[in-house]
């Protein structure tokens, strides 16, 4: 009887750091758009010639970033195949809308709000403030607003994922 009650225990820990492990690496991400958003306001100040560039690289390597995670660590919270890479038809879908049908700041509010409703279908990533990025956006079209609401949200976003961390353990 008491290796049960001692299986049980183990098994719980286990489920606890597999639950912790899921937000951290979700707070990973989302602290690196911040990396990337902060280094763009600081190219951007300092009149850099090669935002273009910078986009590219750092949304490669974000790509590469969200596809390792997503292969190595959030592939069990997927659920069906079919439904598992919502995410990135959700972005790529976003990416095109913004090019063809709002190329300004709604553009990247929609994208990012699009994006984030397929990792919302694919593992239940509760980015609950940016969906709301989209609206206030489109009712007050300024990049610098558009900056700062992608900043806050994903930094909220990052600190509620890292909360569930502290809150699990």
């Amino acid at each position: 009887m008491e290796e049960v009650r001692e299986l049980k225990n183990v098994l719980e820990r286990v489920e606890k750091k597999l639950i912790a492990s899921y937000h951290v690496y979700t707070a990973l991400i989302y602290s690196a758009w911040l990396l990337v958003m902060g280094g763009y306001l600081l190219l951007n100040y300092l009149n850099f010639q090669w935002l273009g560039a910078y986009w590219g690289i750092s949304i490669f390597g974000i790509i590469l970033l969200t596809i390792h995670v997503h292969n190595r660590y959030l592939r069990e919270r997927s659920g069906e195949f079919k439904l598992g890479y919502a995410w990135i038809i959700a972005w790529i879908l976003g990416g095109v809308s913004w090019g063809l049908l709002f190329p300004g700041p709604q553009g990247l509010a929609f994208m990012i709000s699009l994006g984030h409703i397929g990792m919302f279908i694919s593992f239940e990533d509760y980015s609950f403030l940016i969906p709301v990025l989209t609206l206030v956006t489109f009712l007050r079209p300024e990049w610098a607003l558009v900056n700062s609401l992608i900043i806050i949200t994903y930094s909220l976003t990052a600190l509620v994922n890292l909360y569930r961390v502290f809150r699990v353990i």
